[in-house]
């Protein structure tokens, strides 16, 4: 038998301590996920340090970045020390939750290596009221057993066969809403969307089967998580309130109430150890190939009389009327890509039109009446200058490039636009002409009140024309604003293509793929912005989103376009692009 003296045995137990706190921190890096170049890092540092006050450790252990790391980043980036104070009649600040610190307070062995992929931090509309995150959804059970859990606890239908979830993020979109959607092994597909209002946030969970059989007894679990909210974080049944499908938690004071609710509704209950709040929802069975949806809510009300809030609440958002859903449409078949061209570059019509027809396909050509200088500086077309010579002018050679008639002066001759005659022949043949402004302006606030007839211009040159008033609209420059949306409805446009942004910075060419039954019409996202160097590798990325219901745009300039380098397509390689 081995003999170990006083000595060693405090020896081994320094040995065991450092193992366990070595162990712990591999546990939290399994959550570790460094920032993916300057924007990324950008958002996850204010994120964290300004909006969730984390420590420079916490922020570290998150990141992998160092703590000097940190707080070097957060001096050279002009981080401010708190957040901006938001009108009341402004929508709920959400943001995803960034991990590495644990949403719980306690019972921290029933939610291990905590995933961020399905928590949202609802901040409270009180002064330093800290926030509520909202794990949605914790877990989803069916008839196939545990279907899916957001941390390790207790084995998935995965776990038990050894299968591990990616790690994923929530997006952005240019509607002001978080989604976040995640496709399992066997074909279930399932998807949040957040949408911030004010005084509340509005959920909606579903659920796609992709399995050959019906799933049945959906239910998920949705967790409210109050530790970090101030004055809801008692760990107490005292301070709360379950009257279903509404559970609540109050203040201090009474007076200051956190409200959730599910419709579909499969229970209300809290877990105080946690602390916590629950609403979980249930869907109704699901064959093959349909899709289930639940809506939820969360709110924060201040006042004397939360019985009757209840009920407002019960008769404004859990018994209003589901939407009613589309008529029944085709399924969106995969591999299906959307072609755009903007700007009305001549290019379009002597090299991409060609193309287009020998390999039979559709495409959008967003026109405008003029990019890098004043609409009336747009030269005569050939039919205008056969005009003055039908009348007894006289036409000279002015040199193609101007080395008087030229083929151009003040940019190269294959950036002259399309005449709107060559553009009538594009309409004739089947393609689609979209209306992209008359002076190709970004649409910000300043610009608001001159929208309307820049898209009129182009309408009625169009009518001019024979061509029908476009109902596809692009973004000049991918600039987006909200108060845009209703002018353009107004001028009934169905559709408007914006850029990747804000889910992809402008410069990476890349993008996400639209999908028919979550995005707004007037804001389809651009999965792919054709740059200089795209080859087919830069193509097949931005179309593989093109699956499971989900269309990819793709968005072309000049071709070539030296006036804007950094969207031109060289002619040469461009036909291989299209033939891959």
């Amino acid at each position: 038998m081995l003999r170990i003296s006083p000595a060693q045995s405090r020896l081994w137990l320094v040995i065991v301590i450092i193992a366990l706190v070595c162990g712990a921190g591999h546990t939290a890096a399994a959550e570790t996920r460094p920032p993916q170049g300057e924007k990324d890092l950008r958002f996850w540092m204010e994120n964290m340090l300004v909006h969730h006050r984390y420590t420079t450790e916490e922020a570290a252990a998150v990141t992998g970045l160092t703590p000097a790391e940190i707080a070097s980043t957060r001096e050279r980036l002009h981080l401010p020390d708190g957040p901006q104070k938001s009108s009341p009649s402004a929508p709920m600040k959400v943001l995803p939750y960034p991990g590495g610190r644990h949403p719980r307070l306690s019972f921290l062995d029933g939610a291990i290596e905590p995933q961020r992929d399905t928590k949202l931090s609802v901040f409270t509309p009180w002064d330093d009221g800290g926030y509520v995150v909202v794990d949605t959804p914790e877990a989803i059970w069916s008839n196939l057993g545990l279907t899916y859990l957001a941390h390790r606890h207790i084995d998935t239908i995965w776990s038990s066969q050894g299968i591990t979830m990616e790690k994923q993020e929530w997006s952005h979109r240019a509607d002001g809403a978080w989604r976040s959607e995640r496709r399992l092994p066997n074909g279930i597909s399932f998807g949040v969307r957040a949408v911030p209002r004010a005084g509340h946030v509005d959920f909606l969970w579903w659920l796609r089967n992709g399995t050959p059989a019906p799933l049945l007894n959906l239910r998920a679990q949705v967790c409210a998580m109050l530790g970090r909210a101030d004055g809801f974080a008692a760990q107490s049944a005292d301070n709360k309130r379950i009257e279903a499908p509404f559970a609540a938690v109050h203040d201090p004071s009474g007076r200051r109430w956190t409200i959730t609710a599910w419709d579909g509704f499969d229970r209300a209950w809290q877990n105080p150890p946690v602390p916590c709040l629950h609403s979980d929802p249930r869907l109704s069975d699901c064959p093959p190939g349909e899709t289930r949806t639940a809506r939820g809510w969360l709110w924060f009300y201040e006042g004397d009389d939360v019985g009757s809030e209840f009920q407002r609440m019960r008769k404004t958002y859990v018994e209003a009327p589901v939407p009613a859903a589309p008529k029944t449409l085709e399924p969106v078949p995969d591999k299906l890509v959307v072609l755009t061209s903007d700007d009305g570059s001549a290019s379009h019509f002597t090299t991409v039109r060609p193309l287009l027809k020998e390999l039979g396909f559709g495409a959008t050509f967003f026109i405008t009446g003029g990019v890098g200088f004043p609409t009336d500086k747009i030269f005569m077309t050939w039919e205008q200058i056969a005009v003055l010579h039908r009348e007894g002018f006289e036409i000279g050679n002015h040199t193609r490039s101007h080395t008087s008639i030229t083929g151009g002066f003040g940019f190269p001759t294959d950036k002259i636009f399309m005449t709107w005659e060559q553009i009538a022949v594009l309409h004739r043949e089947g393609f689609e002409i979209g209306n992209h402004t008359r002076s190709h302006t970004s649409i910000t606030g300043e610009t608001l009140a001159g929208l309307r007839e820049e898209v009129r211009f182009i309408n009625d040159r169009c009518a001019a024309h024979g061509i029908p008033r476009p109902v596809s609209f692009a973004y000049p420059g991918n600039a987006i604003h909200p108060a845009a949306l209703p002018i353009r409805q107004e001028l009934g446009l169905q559709w408007a293509r914006r850029g990747a942004q804000p889910e992809r910075p402008y410069g990476s060419g890349e993008g996400i793929a639209y999908e028919p039954m979550k995005d707004h019409p007037l804001l389809l996202p651009t999965s792919g912005d054709a740059r200089p160097d795209w080859t087919l590798i830069d193509l097949r990325k931005a179309v593989e989103g093109a699956r499971h219901g989900r269309i990819a745009v793709l968005q072309f300039h000049g071709v070539p376009d030296r006036e804007h380098p950094w969207v031109s397509r060289p002619q040469r390689g461009f036909p291989g692009i299209c033939d891959g």
